[in-house]
C-alpha cells in the first residue's frame, strides 16, 4: 500500500515541477505560452496534480483518527475550494492568454479564485483523512501555488499597470 503512495505522490510532484518550471520559464521568456503543445502538457501536469491528490491523501502512511466533526469539515472545504475552482474557470473562460482583465463576479472580491480553491481543496483532502505526509506534500503545493499567484500579479500588473493595481487594492488573494 505505501509503494502505491508513493508513485500517486510522485506524479503530484512531477506535476507541481512541471507547472512550476513552465511558470519560470514564461516569466524568462524562453517559452512561448501560446504555443498549444506548452499548453497541453502544463494542463496534463496540472491535472495530473489534482487528480493524484484525492487518489493519494487516503493511502497516506501516517494517519491520525479525525473526529466525524473534523472529517466533515475538511469535505467542507474540498466542497468550497472545487466551487471556487469551478466557478473562477467557468468566469475567467479560459486559463492562459485571456487578453483582458476579469473584474466581476467572483473576481470582484478574489483575484484568483481558482487559486484559492485548490489551496482549500489541498487542504481539505488532508484533515478529511488526517494524512500527515500528505499535508506536508500540500504545504509544499500551497507554497508553490502562492509563487505562481505572485508571478501572475506581476505580470498582470506590468500588462495593466494602474488598473490592476486598483483592482489589487479592491480584492482580496
Amino acid at each position: 500500500m505505501h509503494s502505491t503512495y508513493y508513485v500517486v505522490a510522485g506524479l503530484c510532484l512531477l506535476g507541481l515541477a512541471i507547472r512550476t518550471s513552465y511558470e519560470l520559464l514564461k516569466k524568462a521568456g524562453r517559452i512561448d505560452s501560446r504555443n498549444k503543445a506548452v499548453f497541453a502538457v502544463v494542463f496534463a501536469a496540472m491535472c495530473t496534480m489534482l487528480g493524484s491528490w484525492p487518489l493519494m491523501v487516503p493511502l497516506d502512511p501516517v494517519q491520525f483518527f479525525m473526529p466525524n466533526l473534523v472529517q466533515d469539515l475538511g469535505i467542507g472545504l474540498v466542497a468550497v475550494g472545487c466551487t471556487l475552482a469551478v466557478v473562477g474557470l467557468v468566469q475567467l473562460r479560459g486559463v492562459e492568454n485571456i487578453g483582458h482583465l476579469v473584474t466581476t463576479g467572483l473576481y470582484a472580491h478574489l483575484r484568483h479564485p481558482m487559486y484559492m480553491g485548490f489551496i482549500l481543496w489541498i487542504l481539505g483532502w488532508s484533515v478529511r483523512y488526517g494524512a500527515v505526509v500528505s499535508m506536508a506534500l500540500g504545504i509544499l503545493c500551497i507554497g508553490n501555488i502562492f509563487f505562481w499567484e505572485h508571478l501572475e500579479e506581476r505580470a498582470m500588473e506590468a500588462q495593466y499597470g494602474e488598473e490592476y493595481r486598483a483592482y489589487r487594492k479592491r480584492t482580496w488573494l
